[in-house]
């Protein structure tokens, strides 16, 4: 008996891939007993992965081993956009400080929509029909119909890869803004997860672009053999770490800083850009002053940089003005993000350290209030120029 190989290989994907989705829905549901509020991103890695061992039974069961019955056969193919549909909402779960449903989000269940009209035509044969269609007794019109339907299914799904990929990796990216405003320290906070993130929904949906460009062109299928093996269980794996790892890094507090759809990520705010985010503040130009005089002055007086954990809103109790007033005085006043301006401030610090103290550059590092000596490293080149051993040496008397 001859062996296939490829068959082989495609099948133990799946069902390693099977087994992960299921681990991972288990931690998820205890994930959810366990977290009372804020649960949008681990909702919506219940949906990716419930989609995803639907799709794997499916494609078990219909295969050329096993025999799945006849009624269920294709309609797994409705649910497909919401592969990436509920990535979406993971990443948006994940970057709001209060994520939350609205009316304006059943737009989202267009995705299916299109997918059951572009393959009604099929789908609404008996299944003994579906499976058989090439032989049935349908008219060609109809054949041709269910054909074209099944390739402009295949064609939008391309088309919702690229849009609500587009979305969140775009939101992932303002999300780092978003931090910077609010923690001075980014370690833990931007986290290695969100490029991560953001690399493995490139790739993935890359292949998958183009494997179905290929198809519709005629071309062999990239994901077989060993590669779907590979395709089914990195996608599992990958995104089964994101599921039972992630924790919204947003605190609530948050939300009366962050404007509800923030500007898209720059270096430097644009002037008109923080006015009208800020247009309803109330607050006047001396009060902006006044405010800033006492942030320089406090913080001075106290040395409140050297506190490893400040983030704005600790900030805004120290110097007694709410937190989307102090956001707007380092935004229009001092130009700057409360992330780089208590960075200025340590590396001010550590600067005249280097120089009167024979302290070590870890030791200096911690105390000015950096968690990290490569953190510490970095941003004393960007913002001196040089590193901390050469500002010494060329500093010191």
């Amino acid at each position: 008996m001859t062996i296939d190989y490829d068959l082989y290989l495609e099948h133990l994907g799946l069902a390693g891939s099977l087994a992960i989705s299921l681990f991972v829905l288990l931690g998820l549901a205890l994930r959810l007993y366990e977290t009372p509020d804020r649960r949008m991103f681990l909702w919506a890695m219940v949906a990716f992965f419930t989609i995803n061992s639907l799709d794997m039974l499916d494609s078990l069961l219909y295969g050329p081993v096993l025999i799945g019955p006849d009624a269920l056969y294709q309609w797994q193919d409705v649910l497909i956009p919401g592969f990436i549909l509920s990535l979406y909402f993971y990443v948006r779960g994940l970057t709001s400080s209060n994520p939350t449903l609205s009316r304006r989000d059943l737009l989202h269940l267009l995705p299916f929509v299109i997918a059951f009209l572009c393959l009604a035509p099929r789908l609404l044969q008996p299944g003994a029909i579906r499976r058989n269609m090439s032989t049935s007794d349908l008219s060609p019109a109809y054949k041709q119909l269910a054909e074209l339907g099944e390739n402009t299914f295949w064609a939008m799904w391309v088309v919702f890869l690229i849009f609500y990929g587009g979305l969140s990796v775009r939101r992932l990216y303002r999300h780092k803004r978003n931090i910077r405003t609010l923690f001075s320290d980014l370690e833990g906070r931007t986290l290695r997860w969100l490029d991560a993130l953001v690399a493995t929904i490139f790739l993935l949906a890359f292949i998958v672009i183009v494997d179905e460009i290929g198809l519709l062109m005629g071309r062999p299928e990239i994901r077989a053999g060993w590669v779907s093996a590979a395709f089914d269980l990195i996608l599992a794996g990958s995104f089964g770490i994101f599921a039972l790892r992630a924790v919204p890094p947003l605190p609530q507090w948050s939300a009366e800083v962050l404007p509800e759809t923030p500007p898209a990520p720059q270096e430097t705010p644009q002037p008109d850009t923080e006015n009208r985010r800020y247009a309803r503040s109330g607050l006047q130009p001396e009060d902006l002053d006044r405010y800033a005089q006492r942030l320089e002055q406090r913080v001075a007086q106290n040395q409140l940089w050297r506190d490893h954990d400040i983030n704005l809103r600790r900030l805004a109790a120290e110097i007694a003005v709410p937190s989307i007033h102090l956001s707007e005085v380092l935004n229009t006043r001092l130009g700057m993000s409360f992330y780089d301006y208590i960075n200025q401030c340590r590396i001010s610090d550590a600067c005249a350290l280097l120089i009167e103290t024979e302290m070590t550059i870890l030791e200096i590092s911690e105390t000015v209030g950096f968690n990290a000596k490569s953190t510490f490293n970095t941003s004393f080149k960007k913002i001196t120029g040089q590193t901390p051993s050469q500002w010494r040496r060329t500093h010191q008397p």
